[in-house]
C-alpha cells in the first residue's frame, strides 16, 4: 500500500507540479522578480530646466526597449507635493526636484540612489547627461 502512495504521489508531482514551475507559474524561491524604478520626482511648480531634465531622463530610459516592455524597469513621474507622496520627501531625502533609482527583489527596495549628479549637467549637456543614467541604469539592471 505504501509503495502504490509514493506512486501517486510521484505521479502528481511529475503531471502536475513539475511542469507549473518549468512554465513560471509557480515561482521558485530563487526567481526573486527584479525591477528597477526610475522615478522623477517634481513638485507643482515647474521650470523650464526640470522639463528639460525629465524629457532628458525619459530618453536614457529608451536604450532599454526590451527592459521597458517586460517590466523590470519602469518609469515613474510623482509630483511629492500631493500629500499621498509626501513621505517620499523623507524616504529618498528630497531637496528639490529629483531622479532616483531603485531596486527591487520581490516587492522590496534593496538599493537606491538618489542621483544628486542631476543639478551638474547644464542645458546643453543633453548627451552627457542622458548616458551617465544611462550608465546607472544598466548597473541598477544588473546589481
Amino acid at each position: 500500500m505504501q509503495q502504490r502512495h509514493k506512486k501517486i504521489s510521484q505521479f502528481l508531482i511529475m503531471t502536475f507540479i513539475l511542469p507549473l514551475l518549468l512554465t513560471g507559474c509557480i515561482p521558485s524561491q530563487s526567481q526573486a522578480k527584479t525591477q528597477v524604478l526610475v522615478r522623477y520626482f517634481h513638485g507643482d511648480i515647474r521650470c523650464s530646466t526640470c522639463l528639460a531634465f525629465e524629457d532628458w531622463s525619459k530618453t536614457a530610459l529608451e536604450s532599454f526597449p526590451k527592459e521597458l516592455a517586460n517590466g523590470s524597469l519602469q518609469w515613474q513621474f510623482i509630483n511629492f507635493d500631493l500629500p499621498e507622496n509626501k513621505h517620499y520627501i523623507k524616504d529618498y531625502g528630497l531637496v528639490d526636484k529629483a531622479l532616483v533609482l531603485v531596486r527591487e527583489e520581490d516587492g522590496k527596495p534593496v538599493r537606491w540612489k538618489n542621483v544628486v549628479e542631476f543639478w551638474e549637467f547644464d542645458n546643453d549637456q543633453k548627451q552627457e547627461f542622458v548616458s551617465f543614467v544611462q550608465g546607472l541604469i544598466a548597473d541598477y539592471l544588473e546589481h
